[in-house]
């Protein structure tokens, strides 16, 4: 019996060398692989080749010199997978307790309009004659106003008319603030001999932007061409009335 195994070995030696080579070569080969190591995408890349299945040359490392990494992915792609997507935003909180009350401003102007000043004749009389520019001397004429107020200067003067104005129109009492005309009240020829109580136009102070004091003067011009055609300015009241 033992001489007919040897016999048979000694005719099938060719056969057996290429079995254990065969098989040899399969178990070398799965003992270097880790399993599941070799992927259809390993293999796509042609990691896995036949000459390196030949020479038993496959190994894990020639598998993960072709794994994937973060290069293989497009921008943004890990970077999702491994921060998350933000939350959603948390609810409104409740209102904070009520801050103290702050010290009380200064106090304001008067509601509506008022007179912030007054002005009148300081003479009983003022004789205004022809071809001159007369003053007419006041008394209360000055004030302050205050940096956003509009001030109006309105009033009325009260004038007896000569017999005659030759050659003459426009005669006038004119209203200056600070050395500016600003409003006037034009005087009449009739009635001859007559007198005549005249408005003023309304004269307007712009807000200046800053306290500013203020001097309110009067002159009358009597444009008449002839001696003793004279104006007398008998009464002048004039109100500066403040609008904040």
């Amino acid at each position: 019996m033992r001489a007919a195994i040897l016999g048979h070995l000694r005719t099938n030696v060719i056969g057996y060398v290429a079995l254990f080579a065969a098989l040899g070569g399969t178990s070398y080969a799965a003992v270097r692989l880790k399993p599941n190591s070799v992927t259809s995408a390993a293999l796509a890349k042609h990691a896995v080749t036949h000459v390196k299945l030949a020479n038993n040359s496959v190994s894990s490392a020639n598998v993960a010199d072709h794994s994937l990494n973060a290069s293989d992915f497009k921008a943004g792609v890990l970077a999702s997978a491994v921060n998350g997507v933000a939350g959603a935003g948390g609810q409104k909180g409740a209102a904070g307790a009520a801050g103290p009350a702050g010290a009380a401003g200064p106090q304001g102007l008067p509601g509506g309009a008022s007179v912030g000043a007054r002005a009148g004749m300081s003479a009983g009389s003022v004789s205004a004659p022809n071809g001159a520019s007369t003053a007419v001397p006041l008394t209360g004429g000055t004030w302050t106003q205050l940096s956003n107020e509009l001030d109006l200067i309105a009033g009325s003067m009260t004038v007896q008319i000569p017999a005659t104005c030759t050659g003459s129109f426009g005669n006038a009492l004119i209203v200056s603030v600070d050395g500016t005309p600003a409003t006037f009240a034009a005087a009449p020829s009739a009635p001859a001999s007559g007198t005549a109580t005249i408005p003023f136009n309304v004269g307007t102070l712009t807000e200046p932007g800053q306290s500013k004091a203020h001097t309110i003067t009067a002159s009358f011009g009597n444009s008449c061409t002839k001696a003793g055609e004279s104006y007398t300015v008998t009464g002048l009241k004039l109100d500066i009335v403040r609008v904040p």
